[in-house]
């Protein structure tokens, strides 16, 4: 790096410090299912495991529910449609779920992001 990079602030360390200063998520996003809130075992974009799982809900089911997160000092949470792939006392409940609104899902993309270090 020269020295009129670093006179001039085009310098890229504050840039990457600027980044690295948000804190990364200790989890996956919270699901909120008939006003009871789970953290599922396993989260990826259009599916979640929850085990164990203690709820009404049966294989090939359809359901509403709540997808929650803090992103910064924002606590984002928003309605999902999903649909109950398995249900068993092994394998807990797995879910299906349709993509959210765009502006929903580009926070959860970047939720997810921050949350695995990418």
């Amino acid at each position: 790096m020269s020295w009129l990079s670093k006179l001039t602030g085009k310098d890229k360390s504050p840039q990457g410090s600027g980044a690295g200063s948000k804190q990364r998520p200790s989890g996956p996003p919270h699901i909120l299912i008939d006003r009871n809130e789970y953290e599922p075992a396993e989260f990826a974009m259009g599916s979640f495991r929850i085990r164990p799982y203690d709820g009404d809900l049966i294989a090939k089911q359809q359901f509403d529910f709540r997808i929650a997160f803090q992103s910064g000092d924002e606590k984002v949470e928003f309605a999902c449609r999903g649909i109950v792939v398995k249900m068993d006392g092994t394998a807990g409940l797995v879910a299906r779920f349709a993509q959210p609104q765009p502006f929903y899902e580009r926070k959860l993309i970047d939720y997810l992001k921050a949350w695995k270090g990418l």
